[in-house]
């Protein structure tokens, strides 16, 4: 059975990628910015789930892993990560008794059903289903737009409209242009609101983070409204919210200058700003 202490195996069953790339790396090469990227940290680190979207044609490459395992290391301090075996998944650590579901990532490389070691069906609907026991996930799926995620979880998957809103960020990416190297870019990025506007208790809120402009291959970012509704979804005053995400900002524009830092150097350039935040609260 799988074993994710072993880099081979974890690389067989596509948790890794043959070049990982640091968040910073992938800013440099121009697949998102800094201000994208800064909100997903800052939600991150209060307990956001995760899906990176990747295009329905096959197309290898388009750096799905390489992301997810990117923007990993944003997770808070002490959290668990719980890798997935496939089909072969029995999720008997949500029963033992020292595990924290508040605390714990349950990761699964791909939610598809080309390979028994992706998860699909009842499998993948129970994992789907992990955040209303406490848990949190990160996983991939294959879908071109933000909406073609949510139609295969809840067509394809039959998940209820409350599990789809505990699956907070959304990166739908894929690549562009005719040369070659090709570029990556991070089209979409969304929030899927947890809670149910008032007025249409059937609707699924997803709160814009950026938009990728392929006029001028900008990216054009969430507005005021939504930062305030990220601050109150995040448990943070807004002033406090829009503090954080500025010093992630300039600490995202100062690190991926150049060609960006490694994946080893951004542990402490986390490190460097959670310290400063701790020593504001103290």
């Amino acid at each position: 059975m799988f074993d994710p202490r072993d880099p081979y195996e974890r690389y067989w069953w596509h948790y890794e990628s043959r070049r990982p790339l640091s968040i910073a790396q992938i800013i440099a090469l121009g697949s998102t910015d800094a201000e994208t990227v800064a909100l997903i940290w800052l939600m991150l680190e209060h307990g956001a789930s995760l899906t990176v979207a990747g295009p329905t044609d096959p197309q290898p490459g388009v750096g799905k892993t390489t992301t997810l395992n990117a923007l990993l290391q944003f997770l808070p301090e002490g959290t668990a990560l719980a890798y997935m075996s496939g089909m072969y998944e029995d999720f008997s650590f949500t029963r033992l008794p020292e595990v924290d579901p508040t605390r714990t990532y349950a990761l699964c490389n791909e939610v598809s059903d080309h390979l028994p070691i992706y998860m699909w069906g009842r499998v993948a609907r129970r994992y789907l289903r992990l955040p209303s026991q406490g848990f949190h996930i990160a996983t991939s799926v294959h879908a071109d737009t933000i909406d073609d995620v949510i139609r295969m979880y809840r067509r394809d998957l039959r998940l209820e409209i409350e599990d789809v809103r505990r699956l907070g960020l959304v990166i739908n990416m894929g690549l562009v242009g005719r040369i070659y190297p090709p570029r990556r870019r991070w089209f979409t990025t969304h929030y899927l609101h947890p809670a149910a506007p008032s007025e249409r208790p059937d609707e699924i809120v997803k709160l814009p983070l950026s938009v990728w402009n392929p006029e001028d291959d900008s990216f054009e970012h969430a507005d005021a409204c939504v930062i305030d509704e990220l601050a109150t979804i995040a448990g943070l005053p807004s002033q406090e919210f829009r503090a954080a995400f500025k010093r992630r900002v300039a600490c995202l524009q100062e690190i991926s200058q150049g060609r960006g830092i490694d994946m080893h150097e951004m542990f402490n350039a986390i490190e460097k700003v959670r310290k400063q935040e701790r020593q504001l609260r103290s």
